[in-house]
Formats: structure tokens, sequence, C-alpha cells
């Protein structure tokens, strides 16, 4: 009801701001307005919080059009130059996407059914496997043509830079690189775990040039989520040099539905080395989930809606993007 009435409020100021008509209540033949609330400490701290959050999200849908134009006329842009159409070209790009292999198919087939997300499908399930691994491979076929046309044509995106503390928290890599990668994550998305190869390929890449930051971001409708997190919080507090080894285990590709679960979690940290007494206590301890709140409300105020997301020197990736997305941005940290 708290999200719904929000929602309301949202759309109610939204809407009279369009009309250009000013919300008020009538009491005793005086007017209340919005002066009126500024006038209380708690409804203005309120009224602030809601103009701030409409202005970001209306900042955020410009930017994502103005994005959008610059996509579409690069496209037309490249596909005159070619003496093409615009959809020839682009189905020109996605030709060139390799089909996925047998041993591909074969592979996330066998990661859905150890994850127990088949549920009793057949074998036919593997053509939809195929055709949709085919669109992935058409997605990144263009959006690598993309990334050629942002660098022929000049494309620059000038980025907000956000200050995200990291004191205290998990780091792989050298604490002096000069690009710092802070990465809000959820131990139970799908999309985080997909990400994992993008930031494999960024480590293998540079080297001690960068870091990761770890960030808890659990999401309230993965049940298993907080447990993991509170976990790998615990290993981090009792053996911190085991952290990111619990960390790739936990988003290992060949994983099932029961690595996330409270003996599997146990099983991990005590192999690394934790001690059994202090890892239970750990677990129970009130201040563990305090951190990871922390964290949430942390990432939710410079702008994470969702995980993973990715701040580059401060600078917000969402989602689990391809490793070129961030080399864009490394690259340019690292010139500066």
């Amino acid at each position: 009801m708290k999200k719904l009435g929000t929602l309301l409020s949202l759309l109610l100021l939204v809407s009279l701001a369009a009309c250009g008509n000013k919300p008020y209540i009538e009491l005793d033949g005086r007017k209340i307005t919005e002066s009126d609330l500024k006038k209380d400490e708690n409804l203005k701290a309120r009224l602030e919080q809601l103009k701030a959050s409409i202005d970001k999200q209306y900042k955020a849908q410009v930017e994502q059009m103005l994005q959008e134009l610059a996509h579409k006329r690069m496209i037309e842009k490249e596909a005159k130059e070619k003496g093409m159409d615009v959809q020839a070209y682009m189905d020109s790009i996605q030709q060139t996407a390799a089909r996925p292999t047998q041993e591909e198919v074969d592979n996330f087939y066998n990661d859905l059914k150890k994850n127990g997300q088949l549920q009793g499908a057949g074998e036919g399930i593997k053509n939809d496997i195929a055709n949709y691994l085919a669109q992935q491979n058409r997605e990144a076929a263009i959006q690598t043509e993309i990334g050629r046309l942002k660098k022929k044509y000049g494309y620059k995106v000038p980025m907000d830079r956000v200050e995200v503390s990291t004191v205290g928290e998990p780091l792989r890599g050298s604490k002096n690189a000069k690009v710092t990668i802070v990465e809000f994550t959820d131990f139970e998305c799908p999309f985080c775990m997909r990400a994992q190869k993008s930031t494999k390929e960024l480590r293998d890449r540079y080297g001690d040039r960068i870091s990761f930051v770890f960030k808890d971001f659990p999401l309230d409708f993965h049940q298993d989520a907080m447990g993991a997190h509170i976990a790998a919080n615990c290993v981090q507090r009792e053996k911190p040099e085991a952290f990111w080894d619990f960390f790739d285990g936990l988003f290992d590709p060949a994983r099932d539905k029961a690595t996330l679960q409270m003996d599997s979690l146990r099983t991990r940290a005590l192999s690394l080395g934790v001690d059994a007494g202090k890892f239970e206590a750990c677990m129970n301890d009130p201040s563990i989930m305090k951190e990871i709140e922390d964290d949430i409300k942390e990432g939710s105020a410079i702008g994470v809606s969702g995980t993973p997301a990715f701040f580059i020197n401060g600078r917000l990736i969402s989602g689990a993007q391809p490793a070129e997305a961030f080399i864009e941005i490394i690259e340019e940290e690292l010139a500066n």
C-alpha cells in the first residue's frame, strides 16, 4: 500500500503540473497548499524526496531517449553510406552472428536442469534454447556494430559521477588501481551470474589496472539471496582472504539449486577455513544484517534499481552488459 500511495502521489503531481494547476485542500475556508507542506518538517522531507524521485526518473528517461535517438541516427547514416535501407543494413549485421553449437545448447539445457528450472520439460525445449541463444548472438552482433559506430561518429555520453563508499568492503585487485569498479549484486540473480563472464574478461584484460569492490543488494523476491549474503559477509568478517573464493563459488555456472541453501553455504565457508563456531555466531549477529541493509540503502540512493549495477569510478552501468560496454568507460578513465 505504501508503494501504491507513493505512485499515486507522483502521478497526481505530474498530472497537475501538466495542466498548470496547483494542488490544494480547503479547510475552514482556507487553502492548504504546497507552501504549507514546506512548513511541516516531516512532510517537507517527504515532499523533497518525492520531487527528487520525479526529477531522477525524468532525467533517466530523457537520457534513455537521447541515446535511442543517437543510435537511430548513427544507423541511418551508416546505412545511407553503404547504399542500403536501414532494415537491410540491420539484417546484414544480424547475419554475421554465429549459430549456437549443439554443445552450447546442451550445456545451457543441462544448467537449467541442474537448477531445477525445466520442471519436466522434454528434449523439445532444446529448439527453444537454440533460438534463444541465436537471438542473443544477433543482439550481441548489433551491440558490437553500435560500438564501432560510436567510435566512428564520435558518440559521447557525459555521465554523472557519484561517490560510492568502499571502506571495509571486499576488494579484488590492487587497492592502488586507477579504475575501481563497484558491483552491487544479488547472489540469486541470474543476470548477476551472467555478468561474471564480463567481469572475468575485464580482470584478464586489465590486471592490476582495475579493481573490483563487492556491495550487497539482495532483492526481496529472491528467497535464498539474503541468507547467501549474510554468509558471504560472515566469511569476509572471519576470513577476508577467503571471500572471493566464496563469491566465485556462489556464482559458479555449474551450481545447482542447493548451492544457496544454508547447509551448502556453511559447508563451503568451513571448507575455506572459516571457524565453525565463529561462523555460526556471525550468522546470528544482527550487525551483519545491518551492513547489508546499509548497502541496499546506499545503492538505492545513488541510482541502483536492480541487479547487477556497476559503478566505474562512480559512473553507473546497469545490467548484465557485455565487456565492451565496460571497456569503453575504463579506457576513458585510464586515459584521464
